[in-house]
């Protein structure tokens, strides 16, 4: 309605609100941060990398173009555009104005690239512009405060935006942080009544028999100071006069009961992230490792696609219009992919490459290890200081010959 979303039952979390709520509870609590750690950082730590379009020698100088503008030359690091990008988890959508810029001097000649990917914070963010008739954004209107309060729209053709779960036109998308908010808020009211109930009972309550006609002296005067300065100045104390009895209930109170509703709580933050691997173990839970290793699979498995959505946003937005205002229309498109997420790795990755090598499914080329080594982080390949592989030998098996000079000499030896 006039630009505000109405899908959401709880008025707490609607328009710019739910920006500010979900924006103290991934600061306060630490088991958002930890759902969110986990789902980041194996997006963040993974290996991106543009792949050409095809193999002809134009596909692949597009493809270094856009690795050079994206990598090497964009207005800000490439990991703090992951970063800003990933905060789709928290609010539900992430916004960047796209900012174009000439460079006319470089290895690739004169270029249309990016200034910058700017980041425009949910919690600025007041209205979205929508097509009446189609539906399509038109525009957003950001109302910037501070220092110097402005709001201005911004038409969507200079917006790059990702949205969690997205529905028909609601592009504000759906939080990850959405379905923690109840258990947030119960946690939350349970810390407090913790908090409440350790200060109450922690200390016992100090009982003096005042005696009688000394309630008026400097003694008794005295006697309250000590009593204040005991309970940390508060009245948490009693007083009786000599001769009445006054009995006191002594109170059950267990912290433990409500530490445990907190970890309840807790857990069921954990299961609305898919990460209930990160609990096994815990609070008594048992959980063997082949749990363990089925349940992170499937946590990974998801996380790719959070990072397919951010994948699919650059291939779609960005890099055709950078090829299209650099080298003109072409049929097929650099693509941005990632690696290193679910994906085996270390030991389990060569024994897949050995197998699929040895059963001829796949056969070793350039390609293959460029990939590999920016897969492993390891240095680009190089021409300069090779060294020919060694080959084991083997009792009773004649080795095998693997430089020129060695097949040379055995030519020799055999006549």
């Amino acid at each position: 309605y006039s630009g505000y979303a109405s899908e959401e039952y709880l008025s707490a979390l609607t328009g710019r609100a739910k920006a500010d709520v979900f924006d103290k509870m991934r600061r306060s609590d630490p088991q958002i941060k930890m759902c969110l750690s986990a789902v980041k950082n194996p997006i963040r730590s993974a290996n991106w990398e543009i792949e050409p379009g095809d193999d002809s020698d134009q596909a692949k100088a597009d493809a270094d173009l856009i690795e050079h503008i994206l990598f090497n030359d964009l207005g800000q690091p490439w990991s703090k555009f992951i970063a800003e990008a990933l905060t789709c988890l928290e609010f539900g959508h992430s916004v960047f104005e796209v900012t174009h810029k000439v460079v006319l001097q470089s290895k690739f000649g004169p270029y249309n690239g990016i200034q910058s990917l700017g980041f425009r914070s949910p919690r600025t963010l007041e209205r979205w512009n929508l097509d009446p008739k189609t539906g399509a954004l038109i525009s957003i209107t950001q109302d910037s405060f501070g220092d110097l309060p402005v709001m201005v729209d911004i038409p969507a053709q200079f917006l790059l935006i990702f949205s969690l779960d997205a529905e028909g036109a609601n592009y504000e998308g759906i939080s990850a942080l959405r379905p923690c908010y109840g258990p947030y808020f119960r946690k939350d009211y349970y810390l407090k009544l913790n908090a409440m109930g350790i200060e109450k009972f922690a200390v016992p309550t100090p009982i003096v028999t005042v005696p009688e006609n000394k309630q008026n002296s400097d003694q008794y005067t005295n006697m309250i100071q000590v009593l204040e300065a005991y309970t940390t100045a508060q009245t948490n104390y009693l007083t009786k006069p000599e001769g009445w009895e006054l009995d006191l209930n002594s109170n059950t109170y267990d912290p433990q009961k409500v530490e445990a509703s907190i970890n309840a709580e807790d857990e069921r933050m954990v299961r609305a992230f898919l990460a209930n691997f990160l609990v096994l173990g815990q609070s008594g839970s048992g959980g063997a490792y082949a749990l363990s290793a089925d349940l992170s699979d499937f946590f990974l498995a998801s996380i790719e696609q959070i990072a397919g959505e951010i994948e699919g946003g650059i291939n779609r937005e960005i890099i055709p219009q950078l090829i299209q205002l650099n080298r003109g229309p072409r049929e097929v498109y650099p693509k941005l992919k990632h690696s290193g997420i679910s994906d085996k790795a270390g030991k389990e990755l060569s024994e897949v490459l050995q197998m699929l090598g040895n059963g001829r499914y796949i056969t070793p080329d350039d390609a293959l290890e460029d990939h590999l080594r920016i897969r492993y982080n390891l240095p680009q390949r190089s021409l300069e200081g090779q060294r020919s592989p060694v080959v084991p030998s083997v009792p009773g098996v004649p080795s095998v010959p693997t430089t020129l000079s060695e097949r040379i000499r055995a030519e020799i030896h055999r006549g």
